[in-house]
């Protein structure tokens, strides 16, 4: 049995095919939850970026043309998303307080691992994510984008807008 591609189920659910759509969610979901993840790292910021992605691919379905491969569409909708949320976060930063007393701040836990997690077969994971979450934005989702959701550079290149020697080198100085 032959598997229907990406974008013939774009151009279905272009023309009323729900079940096409049902089938592009399933097949995207947990890519496009993973990669937002990975850019924002917050796992409840990452379902909102998941799900608005889908909501922009339903309501841009007519804009869609297959000239390129799906998958770089939508993970084009994904990054400029994420790229949204980080500037909106940056920005929007408040230190807490207490009971609203500005005497008095709010006791906060480290984003860092304790010595216990960094302990045993999950340390060196656990330091090449701090190392990645260190890289500047574009190497790091270049890095994401070719390592974790295996694109290739010509797929990474339109994602994230930049020449494919430009994409060569970010990833080579991500490595």
């Amino acid at each position: 049995m032959q598997r229907v591609t990406d974008e013939d189920l774009m151009l279905s659910y272009q023309k009323g095919d729900a079940q096409a759509m049902n089938e592009l969610l399933e097949r995207y979901k947990n890519p496009v939850y993973r990669f937002a993840f990975r850019m924002i790292r917050d796992s409840a910021e990452a379902a909102d970026v998941a799900q608005e992605v889908f909501l922009r691919l339903h309501q841009q379905r007519d804009l869609y043309r297959p000239s390129g491969k799906f998958s770089t569409w939508i993970f084009s909708i994904t990054h400029n998303l994420c790229v949204s949320k980080l500037r909106k976060k940056k920005w929007l930063c408040i230190w807490p307080r207490k009971n609203d007393q500005s005497d008095e701040l709010v006791e906060m836990q480290s984003p860092d691992p304790s010595p216990e997690e960094t302990v045993g077969s999950n340390e060196f994971s656990q330091i090449v994510k701090h190392c990645i979450q260190g890289l500047p934005l574009l190497q790091r989702e270049a890095l994401i984008l070719r390592e974790y959701e295996n694109l290739d550079y010509q797929e990474i290149a339109a994602i994230l807008k930049r020449s494919l020697g430009t994409v060569k080198t970010l990833i080579y100085r991500a490595r």
